[in-house]
């Protein structure tokens, strides 16, 4: 069955792929998609195609697959079926945090923005864990309500931000808060890999360590899991995914809490299985989002934030009457 499964996901990958790279104001062919692909065609497809389209699925897939990652991490780290960088604040502090920098920055110094981004959600990340922790550890009520905290906090300093910037800086600033690869490039996909490779790499080599962090924190020190170093790494590495997605693609809720649990139902709770096919799906996942949303209204184009929210919030609404 599951290698099934593992057929259709990558089935699903493509489809998303080939959907993505053909939506667009310009109507092209399969077959002119594909020719443009390998550098034939007329010059307009390949602009369209190679310039436009691919970097905005690769950017489409990068940001998928670390939100995806990096729910799957925090669920497995905090033995939360609730957890998600989205509403536990990380992704809101990332936002703020990367606001403030594309308005206050000079524009010698807006490549700084991703890094922006990390700190605030590794800012947001420890805010979360340190008000929801209580005499009993981190609760799942507890850590939602710390989230809401944050997210509030986040979002009226983006809207103070916004209330003082500059006019020729609202646009960028908007885009953060917005959820969009309407501005992806070949530059900002180059720029947003490191922020998802060595994370992922991080998350990774810890899989085996979060799955006996499942069974307690007292048996898998027992284990030889040093669990401060590897809490640590996790935390950071999970902030540098949100935060490096954030800041070039703003922000984007639901994915890292509904494609794990897909996984999960599917694959079964094997850390690393659950980590690599989240991260997979979580990539086709927000690829045929953004084609929704470039889709369900002729003429215009929907943040895919706004998708990806209407198919969450249904999701998170039932498995938290189950969890209650």
């Amino acid at each position: 069955m599951r290698r099934s499964a593992d057929l259709l996901l990558g089935l699903g990958l493509l489809a998303a792929a080939l959907a993505s790279l053909l939506t667009g104001s310009a109507a092209l062919s399969p077959a002119e998609v594909g020719t443009a692909l390998v550098g034939g065609g007329t010059a307009e497809a390949r602009l369209v195609v190679v310039s436009l389209r691919l970097p905005r699925l690769a950017l489409a897939l990068l940001v998928g697959a670390g939100l995806a990652l990096a729910g799957a991490a925090l669920q497995l780290l905090l033995a939360n079926p609730l957890a998600d960088p989205f509403l536990l604040g990380i992704s809101g502090g990332g936002a703020a945090a990367a606001t403030l920098a594309v308005v206050a920055l000079p524009a010698a110094m807006l490549g700084l923005v991703p890094l922006a981004g990390v700190g605030g959600a590794a800012l947001a990340t420890g805010l979360v864990w340190w008000m929801a922790r209580g005499p009993l550890g981190a609760s799942s009520t507890r850590l939602i309500l710390a989230g809401v905290a944050v997210n509030a906090a986040a979002s009226a300093v983006i809207l103070l931000v916004l209330a003082l910037a500059s006019g020729n800086r609202v646009p960028g600033a908007l885009a953060v808060t917005m959820g969009s690869f309407a501005g992806a490039s070949a530059s900002r996909v180059g720029w947003l890999l490191p922020y998802t490779l060595l994370p992922a790499a991080v998350l990774l080599h810890h899989g085996r360590d979060l799955g006996l962090l499942g069974t307690g924190e007292e048996s898998a020190a027992g284990l030889g899991v040093d669990v401060l170093v590897v809490r640590r790494q996790v935390f950071l590495a999970a902030a540098a995914l949100c935060g490096g997605a954030v800041a070039f693609a703003g922000v984007i809720g639901f994915v890292g809490l509904v494609t794990p649990h897909l996984c999960r139902l599917v694959w079964g709770p094997a850390p690393r299985r659950l980590l690599v096919r989240s991260a997979l799906l979580g990539a086709a996942l927000t690829a045929a989002g953004d084609t929704l949303a470039r889709r369900i209204v002729p003429g215009a184009e929907l943040p895919v934030g706004v998708v990806t929210a209407v198919l969450g919030v249904p999701f998170f609404v039932a498995l938290l009457r189950r969890s209650a």
